[in-house]
């Protein structure tokens, strides 16, 4: 079960990444952003989803949960914020939101990739016959 709640929680942030970039042009006019933002956002977005199948079809520990709640706790936190501003014709509406969701995208392909998660690149199971 919890390797299933990595796996769809990567692939929704993957669904939401290509959503981006599918709506790009209103999601810019929307959100006052430059184009470059929210692409990079999106990018990133995709590539934690990324990370997160990765990491959830190897090990699914339930210690790496906090860091899910706290990136989607982020996400929905700067989605709200930065659609009050758009609202409100404020220029910092598309920042706030964008870098915010690339910043966090970014912690958490970082969590997922590096450490005690990371590949070991050390450990070599090949042996060389001489």
């Amino acid at each position: 079960m919890l390797t299933f709640g990595y796996i769809a929680d990567g692939v929704l942030k993957m669904l939401l990444a290509s959503a981006l970039c599918i709506w790009l042009p209103d999601v810019e006019d929307f959100f006052l952003s430059p184009r470059w933002l929210v692409i990079a956002a999106a990018v990133l977005l995709f590539l934690s989803g990324a990370t997160e199948i990765s990491y959830g079809a190897r090990r699914a520990e339930r210690s790496h949960l906090t860091v899910l709640l706290a990136f989607d706790a982020l996400a929905v936190v700067a989605a709200g914020v930065g659609i009050v501003l758009a609202l409100g014709h404020s220029l910092g509406a598309g920042y706030v939101s964008f870098g915010l969701l690339g910043l966090g995208s970014l912690a958490v392909a970082i969590v997922f990739t590096t450490g005690v998660n990371g590949p070991d690149f050390g450990e070599d199971d090949r042996t060389v016959s001489g």
